[in-house]
């Protein structure tokens, strides 16, 4: 009973503070009637390669998948929300239960009158199906995911009921958004599926063949570099007001802004503005009323260390945490988070913990014990063989060399901590991800040094240390460990973790992987992000954008977007 109860308050948390639905969110669609054609133009830095959970977005589209495509539950403000589902499952009523085994059941009622895009009804089995794609070690994705691997078997007494089994008791049952588990139409995919995996991926579904459950609908794939989306007006939520969004790729920042600017744009999602020239674009908009500019506090931002020594240049660096030490105290962590967020509070990345999860006072500040001291970085790379000579940093006779990635937004970061190392003498070498090379697997996973990246924070960074998720050449590079880091110690927290329920209990667990990782190194912590979006006068969007950490949908409410 005990583990019950506990389980109630964490549910509780998970969905409390959920914002009443606007009047006009529910009911039957309407027929559009005669008016002038409304169109909501985004524009983004990459195209869309498919969709679904077997590719992961990039340039600012990760934010927009609720356009077209819906879950059992989507984050609003301050807590998940019901939204293919009804209502969210707990012990109340039944919806939740522990079994004597230690095994967990959660029922999921789902909306009636639910469609997909072709018209067929959206039911159980599409998650029952949908469930058991997400499991096939055939078809991995990239962003790794968690939940569905707790998974024992998802049953369908009825066409709007899904019951989900799971293997042991998991802390977070209710946490199934898109990334979780994407749903997939079985009348369209199942029969593909059951007699070719290779031919079931290369399926047009998965490109120009769209069909999903959101607000708008795909009409036009545009070989996913200008797509455009046309209303659904029997979306469950009632038919949106806009007629049309069309998505652009305009992989080029200030090309970007320049058509926001003009107005050939409207929206710049998170993830495509550079933080300054975000951060300008509010100044400016805030003198002129030319439109808005939001912000939430994100993830967090770190560099990972390559731990492969098969791959890193030079390999030593991850095999002694004196050079990681050494590189990670030689840089003004301070002035490097005052240049990219100025004047922007509570951004120090002392812990992979938000500030509002309950648990970041038992977790604390593993990362504090590191501040910038170029003395202190001198000796410990002197001590692991990189002597001066003449300035410069040798080791084994030759000039060390580091390679620092980063993505085209990335730059200017990768620009000032480049400067820092060659302070210390080290050539460093700055490069930047091509876009066309965003989603090549193997290529992200194998750079030299070091590179540029965030991920979302508090329990959910874990994953992204557990050594049986290193990208490899076996499993076709996807893997949610991109330092390819090994150490058993996480490896067994994180299973320990998954099946605790206490909250207590989790914080001293996340306190221990914490003290383990600031000892070890394989990421550089930096800040917390800042992730800012910006819309032109005149067009209603982004109002509910949250102001919270734990929000992963910027269009869960596109349904409601508007323009004069």
């Amino acid at each position: 009973m005990k583990a019950q109860y506990i389980l109630i308050g964490l549910l509780l948390a998970a969905g409390c503070a959920q914002p009443r639905p606007s009047a006009d969110t529910t009911g039957p669609a309407t027929a559009p009637t005669e008016r002038t054609t409304k169109t909501i133009t985004l524009g983004v830095l990459d195209g869309v390669k498919a969709y679904g959970h077997l590719e992961y977005p990039g340039g600012g589209l990760a934010s927009l998948s609720e356009l077209l495509s819906n879950a059992l539950v989507t984050d609003g403000n301050g807590g998940l929300e019901p939204r293919l589902a009804s209502k969210l499952p707990s012990f109340d009523d039944g919806s939740i239960v522990l079994l004597p085994d230690g095994r967990m059941r959660t029922t999921w009622n789902l909306r009636p009158n639910v469609f997909w895009h072709d018209g067929a009804p959206f039911t159980a089995g599409d998650i029952a199906f949908a469930a058991e794609v997400r499991r096939d070690p055939e078809l991995p994705s990239p962003d790794g995911g968690n939940a569905f691997r707790f998974f024992e078997q998802v049953d369908t007494p009825d066409p709007l009921t899904a019951v989900i089994t799971w293997k042991t008791t998991y802390f977070k049952p209710l946490d199934l958004p898109l990334s979780e588990l994407w749903p997939y139409p079985r009348h369209l995919l199942e029969d593909t599926y059951r007699v070719d995996k290779v031919a079931y991926r290369n399926l047009p579904y998965f490109t120009s063949d769209y069909v999903h459950l959101g607000a708008f609908r795909l009409v036009d794939w545009g070989m996913g570099e200008t797509q455009v989306l046309e209303r659904f007006d029997r979306y469950f939520l009632g038919a949106p007001r806009v007629d049309r969004i069309v998505i652009r790729a305009i992989p080029d920042t200030n090309t970007l802004l320049a058509n926001l600017k003009s107005g050939a744009i409207d929206i710049a999602p998170e993830k495509t503005l550079p933080t300054d020239l975000a951060l300008n674009l509010r100044n400016e908009w805030q003198q002129s009323g030319e439109g808005m500019v939001t912000q939430r506090q994100e993830n967090w931002r770190y560099m990972l260390a390559q731990m492969n020594t098969e791959w890193g240049r030079p390999p030593d660096v991850g095999s002694d945490i004196r050079l990681r030490r050494g590189l990670y105290t030689g840089i003004d962590r301070d002035a490097l988070r005052e240049l990219a967020l100025p004047g922007i509070p509570d951004t120090e990345a002392d812990s992979f913990m938000p500030k509002n999860d309950p648990r970041a006072p038992i977790v604390g500040k593993p990362f504090a014990r590191y501040r910038y001291d170029p003395a202190a970085a001198s000796r410990d790379l002197a001590d692991a063989g990189w002597q001066s000579a003449g300035g410069r940093l040798v080791s084994n006779g030759e000039q060390v060399q580091l390679a620092i990635r980063g993505s085209p937004t990335d730059q200017k970061e990768v620009s000032v901590i480049a400067q820092y190392w060659r302070s210390l003498g080290i050539e460093v070498v700055e490069e930047a991800v091509p876009p066309a090379r965003q989603q090549d697997r193997e290529y992200r996973a194998k750079f030299s040094g070091f590179e540029m990246q965030s991920r979302e924070p508090g329990d959910k960074i874990v994953a992204n240390f557990d050594s049986r998720r290193r990208p490899t050449a076996e499993n076709g590079y996807v893997g949610s460990n991109p330092t390819s880091y090994v150490n058993p110690v996480i490896d067994r927290l994180v299973d320990r973790l998954s099946g605790t329920l206490d909250r207590q209990e989790q914080g001293l667990m996340l306190k221990e992987m914490g003290d383990i990782l600031a000892s070890d190194l394989p990421v550089l912590p930096t800040y917390f992000r800042v992730q800012l979006a910006a819309v032109v006068k005149g067009v209603r969007a982004l109002d509910d954008y949250p102001n919270t950490i734990q929000a992963r949908g910027l269009a869960r409410n596109a349904h409601l977007w508007d323009r004069q």
